[in-house]
């Protein structure tokens, strides 16, 4: 295998035939080695890749080779779309292998023939329908159902939820349009292909099910290649806790007494059950008020006097629900499903009313504009994944930019309990020493001191003006965006603020004016790329640091605390470096790209800690001086 890799990474390798201006990577060439070895061997690797190492072809590559059946598994569905569209195609026409490959979304991905006919017979207003109509002829000329091919739908769209599945709601074999599932299809090509793209929300809910004893959605595979690795330990404990949601408990109401209409029309109880749930669960939303927040349930209860009261009226009616719905349920699949969703939606729920509480569950209430969420998150889910991964024997590969903390995969590897995993860094192949600079400009105060966002704004004003535009100001809250954005306003150069468009629409923009400046937050850390001189600044507000209001930070903080371990350094520190690195990597993108980035807050160099996050950063020249920066900006830029 180890010639296979030389014959296609190497300079005048079949890479280099197919690509124009490719050039070899030692790290690109290493990686694709280690994959590979991994594949035969059936090992656990986790390989940090530095940006720009092309490590999308270093493993994919090695599986296509392989013979094995492969998943491969991205942070995002555009991630996804990426790889099963433009990467995949690619390299199968430079290896020239028959492969069967297939891409495999959750379901709510797909436009659901049934769940269609439903939306189409209830009333709605004159867009809806004529959405609705548009859908339908979108339907007869689509062959996957995958709602992203189309633009008709808003991801926020209400119509969404109504046209696609659910879990709770899919009738399954019992549906009339099963044998035109656009799901069954694609799991049945998931089946038959070698190489699958998925996402880690359907890997880690297929994980859940299992966990769970539901059975499983993937089929199983010989390998396991996970990018955007520093995602999972996040996404997995959402899925391997419990939730519940108001729309959840809506969608059931609403769907007794559809299925009741068309099956059970003599038994008008069901209808009168679902509308007193209606009514008791609106007297819990206005009980927890519609500010939107994120706290932990015993803080709720204690905020909310009567949420208990409110809670314990929706768990009885959600009783009542399924009393009615239980003599009907042999009458039809959507009647028995509305009485098995009563069932499980009464469980859950019990977990908030109960006071016998589970160590390990975090229950926390998310209140949102159109309703809520009741989570139930474990603090650690490092026993979940180990088992899964001993229920799934086959070769495991993590990989990502950002996988060390100082150098060392500790962090990574206690998060998701892998058993002596072999581990594998390269540095990006960028050249820092003369791409890039780092700034590190000298503010009098520290960020919890009244003012510092004055001194942010001042730091990005003379930044900005050396830059001519063309930065990204990356921030770790609205609130510090909204001030400096404000204090920016006068500047000559196009603002693009996080909030005011889509964040493809910002982007474009961006990329679109050359010199434009853009204020983001989280979402714009990590997964975007804009390469050449449109992007020539990154400006960092402070470290990181997760808001320690967090309900399920702040119980994994004090769980660590009680026992005796230091949150600060075990937690907080690792995941700061993390998103830090990620941030950091929107900088550079290419080896002809070039540019300075800017780190605000003093705590990288008057705190001990600090020194944990100045190992973490590419090897970039110093300094405090901004004549430095002006020098950068009036060279000539990286041949």
């Amino acid at each position: 295998m180890s010639n296979d890799i030389e014959q296609i990474f190497a300079e005048g390798g079949l890479l280099s035939q197919h690509i124009d201006h490719y050039s070899a990577r030692e790290q690109q060439i290493e990686m694709a080695a280690k994959v590979a070895e991994a594949l035969a061997d059936g090992e656990t690797l986790i390989a940090e890749a530095g940006t720009g190492t092309g490590k999308t072809f270093a493993y994919l590559a090695p599986a296509m080779l392989s013979g094995q059946k492969v998943f491969v598994s991205t942070g995002t569905k555009n991630l996804q779309d990426q790889l099963f569209k433009k990467d995949l195609p690619k390299l199968r026409e430079v290896l020239s292998v028959p492969l069967n490959a297939a891409l495999l979304k959750g379901r709510s991905n797909y436009l659901c023939h049934y769940r269609l006919g439903l939306a189409e017979g209830e009333p709605a207003g004159e867009v809806q329908q004529h959405t609705l109509s548009e859908l339908r002829q979108w339907l007869g000329t689509t062959h996957s159902g995958d709602l992203s091919e189309t633009d008709l739908l808003e991801e926020q769209s209400p119509l969404w939820p109504k046209v696609t599945s659910t879990v709770d709601n899919c009738l399954g074999q019992q549906c009339p349009d099963y044998d035109d599932c656009f799901i069954v299809e694609a799991r049945r090509k998931a089946q038959e292909a070698d190489i699958v793209i998925v996402n880690h929300h359907l890997l880690m809910s297929d994980m859940a099910l299992k966990a769970s004893g539901q059975g499983e959605v993937l089929p199983d595979a010989d390998a396991f290649i996970i990018d955007e690795a520093h995602q999972l330990p996040a996404i997995a404990s959402q899925f391997l806790g419990h939730r519940v949601s108001s729309h959840q408990l809506q969608e059931l109401s609403r769907d007794s007494i559809r299925e009741m209409e068309l099956e059970a029309s003599d038994m008008a109880d069901i209808r009168d059950a679902a509308e007193k749930l209606d009514s008791r669960l609106h007297q819990l939303k206005m009980a927890l008020g519609d500010n939107e927040q994120r706290l932990p349930w015993h803080q709720c209860l204690q905020r909310y006097p009567d949420a208990r009261d409110k809670l314990d009226n929706v768990i009885s009616s959600v009783e009542k629900l399924a009393e009615t719905l239980e003599p009907a349920s042999e009458r039809s699949r959507g009647l028995e499903q509305c009485y098995q969703r009563c069932e499980d939606l009464i469980q859950r729920l019990t977990i908030f009313s109960d006071n016998d509480q589970d160590d390990n569950l975090v229950l926390w209430l998310d209140v949102r504009g159109s309703g809520f969420i009741l989570h139930a998150t474990p603090q650690e889910v490092s026993d979940h994944f180990q088992q899964w991964i001993a229920d799934k024997p086959a070769s495991w590969i993590f990989t990502s930019a950002t996988l060390t903390v100082a150098g060392k995969f500790n962090n990574f590897v206690q998060q998701l309990g892998l058993d002596d995993p072999v581990t594998a860094s390269w540095q990006s192949p960028f050249d820092y020493g003369r791409q890039s600079l780092l700034y590190m400009p000298s503010i009098p105060v520290e960020p919890s001191q009244p003012g510092y966002n004055n001194h942010v704004a001042e730091v990005a004003r003379s930044v900005i003006e050396h830059s001519r535009g063309r930065t990204f100001l990356l921030f770790t809250s609205y609130r510090a965006l909204h001030e400096v954005a404000d204090a920016l306003a006068d500047m000559d150069y196009p603002m693009l603020v996080q909030g005011s468009r889509a964040k493809n629409q910002l982007l474009a923009e961006f990329r679109e004016h050359g010199n434009a400046v853009l204020l983001g937050t989280n979402s714009f850390w990590e997964g975007v790329d804009v390469r050449g001189e449109a992007l020539s600044c990154v400006l960092i507000d402070k470290i990181p640091f997760a808001s320690p209001g967090d309900p399920v930070l702040e119980a994994r903080i004090n769980h660590l605390r009680e026992r005796g371990g230091n949150p600060f350094r075990s937690i907080q520190i690792p995941s700061a470096v993390i998103q830090l690195k990620q941030g950091i990597g929107r900088l550079i993108r290419d080896t002809q790209d070039a540019g300075v980035l800017v780190l605000c807050d003093p705590r990288f160099l008057s705190k001990p800690y600090g020194k944990v996050f100045m190992r973490s950063l590419p090897p970039m020249p110093i300094t405090q001086n901004i004549e430095d920066v002006a020098d950068f900006f009036n060279v000539e830029p990286v041949a």
